[in-house]
């Protein structure tokens, strides 16, 4: 009886350790960040990335247009532009362009 007792926990904490070590493995290969998913996280990664070299060349436009206006001699054409494009003050013959900044790659 002792025996058969002692073997059954034998038994049980294999089953239990074979238990543990295949729920590892799977998500070790197949899980949320797995061996498969690698390529689509290192493709989000390289968008991520691409996002962010756009956002600071961006960032560097706005910057420069920034610091026309922060000069203790405002740059005219600037003020102008911004005036206009604010004020909505253009002239007949004036030709509007505008470019949606959030799709534009540098």
């Amino acid at each position: 009886m002792y025996v058969m007792k002692k073997s059954l926990a034998f038994i049980g904490s294999l089953l239990l350790l074979a238990t543990m070590a295949s729920f590892f493995m799977f998500h070790t290969i197949a899980g949320e960040r797995g061996i498969l998913a690698q390529p689509e996280l290192e493709r989000k990664i390289l968008i991520a990335e691409e996002q962010l070299a756009l956002l600071e060349k961006h960032q560097s436009h706005l910057h420069q247009r920034i610091s026309l206006m922060q000069n203790d001699a405002i740059d005219a054409d600037m003020l102008a532009e911004t005036a206009r494009a604010e004020l909505g003050l253009y002239t007949p013959n004036d030709v509007i362009v505008s470019i949606d900044m959030s799709e534009l790659k540098f």
